[in-house]
C-alpha cells in the first residue's frame, strides 16, 4: 500500500466516526498554539481525515514566527498548500529526501535536524510536520521508524515538536499503542460534533479526542469540537450539545491509551430473572427417591471372630 492507496482514501468525506462525549475545553487550541513539545500524534482514518489539523499546526507556527519543516509523503505540495495564505506558503520549508534506495533503510535524521537547526540554536522552537507516518511504516520496519522519531526528539532544538499524521486504520492496534506511548499528546479524530445550536457554515464541526501525556500515567482525556477554515486557521465552534452523564472534569486515560470499551452486559438481574432463579432448586438440595425406603440393620453378632484362631 503506497501513496496511490493512502491519498485517495484520505479524500473520503468524514460523515462517519465514533460518537464521543464532548465536554467543552481548550486543549486542542492550546496544543495548536504551541502548548506541547515532543511528539504530537494525529490519528485519523478513512472516515475522519486529519490533514486539516496538520495545516492548522503549520499556520499557527508560522504566525508565531517559528521555522516549519513539512515532510510530504502522501500528497503533493500543491494539495497541502491549497487555500493557505501566501504569507504562510512562503514561510513553509519542505524536505523530500528521507531515505536512500533501496528501501527499507533508516531515515536521514541528520538531514532533518540540519534543516530544523540543531540543539542549542538561537531562535524560536521549530516544528516538523510529517505527512504521513503511515507511509514510512508501510515501507520500513517499525523499529527503524521508532528509532528515527526518537532521534528527532533527542537531537532537535529544545522545545521543538514533531506533529505526525498516522492513519490508524492501516496498522494493528499494538503498533498504534506503541507509537502513542512515545507521544506527548494524541489527537484521535471522530465524527460530526453534536452542537447545541444549528450551524449554517460550510465546514461542520467535528470531534477530536485529546489524550495528553498518556505514557506517564494519570493523563487526561477530553473530547472537543473543532473546525479548520480553508486558510488553515483553527475555528472555535459554538457550545456543544450536552450529553447524558457528562462530567465537567477530565476523564482518566485508559491504561492502553485508547478509548474505554463499553460494557455489553447488565450487572443486575431483572424482577422476572430473580423470580425464575428463586423457583429453581439448587443441585445440592436435590433429594433422591431412595430416601423413603426403610433399611433394616443387620443383627449384632455374638461370636468372637478370633475364637477359631490358633496362634
Amino acid at each position: 500500500m503506497g501513496s496511490d492507496v493512502i491519498a485517495p482514501r484520505m479524500r473520503a468525506a468524514s460523515e462517519g466516526g465514533a460518537k464521543m462525549a464532548a465536554p467543552r475545553s481548550g486543549l486542542l487550541q492550546a496544543l495548536v498554539e504551541g502548548g506541547a513539545s515532543g511528539l504530537v500524534l494525529v490519528r485519523d482514518s478513512a472516515a475522519c481525515e486529519g490533514r486539516s489539523l496538520l495545516r492548522a499546526f503549520a499556520t499557527a507556527a508560522v504566525k508565531r514566527s517559528e521555522p516549519v519543516l513539512v515532510v510530504l509523503l502522501d500528497v503533493p505540495r500543491e494539495s497541502f498548500e491549497a487555500g493557505l495564505s501566501p504569507d504562510v506558503k512562503q514561510r513553509l520549508q519542505y524536505q523530500d529526501r528521507l531515505w536512500t534506495p533501496p528501501l527499507p533503510c533508516p531515515m536521514d535524521v541528520g538531514g532533518l535536524l540540519g534543516a530544523l537547526g540543531g540543539r542549542g540554536s538561537p531562535g524560536p522552537s521549530p516544528t516538523l510536520l510529517l505527512d504521513s507516518l503511515s507511509w514510512l511504516l508501510l515501507r520500513m520496519r517499525p523499529p527503524h521508524v521508532g528509532g528515527a522519531i526518537a532521534g528527532l526528539l533527542r537531537g532537535g532544538t529544545e522545545g521543538g515538536r514533531v506533529v505526525a499524521l498516522l492513519h490508524e486504520d492501516l496498522h494493528p492496534p499494538s503498533l498504534v499503542r506503541a507509537l502513542g506511548a512515545m507521544a506527548t499528546a494524541q489527537l484521535v479524530l471522530g465524527g460530526p460534533a453534536p452542537m447545541a445550536t444549528p450551524l449554517s457554515q460550510a465546514t461542520p464541526p467535528r470531534l477530536v479526542r485529546v489524550l495528553t501525556r498518556p505514557r506517564r500515567g494519570g493523563g487526561t482525556q477530553k473530547d472537543e469540537a473543532f473546525t479548520v477554515h480553508p486558510n488553515g486557521t483553527l475555528g472555535v465552534p459554538p457550545p456543544l450539545l450536552a450529553t447524558e452523564g457528562e462530567g465537567g472534569g477530565p476523564s482518566p486515560t485508559p491504561p492502553s491509551g485508547g478509548a474505554p470499551s463499553p460494557i455489553t452486559f447488565r450487572l443486575r438481574l431483572s424482577g422476572a430473572e430473580r423470580a425464575a432463579r428463586a423457583a429453581v432448586t439448587p443441585p445440592y438440595e436435590h433429594r433422591s427417591s431412595m430416601q423413603g425406603v426403610p433399611i433394616d440393620p443387620d443383627p449384632p453378632e455374638d461370636e468372637d471372630p478370633d475364637e477359631d484362631l490358633d496362634v
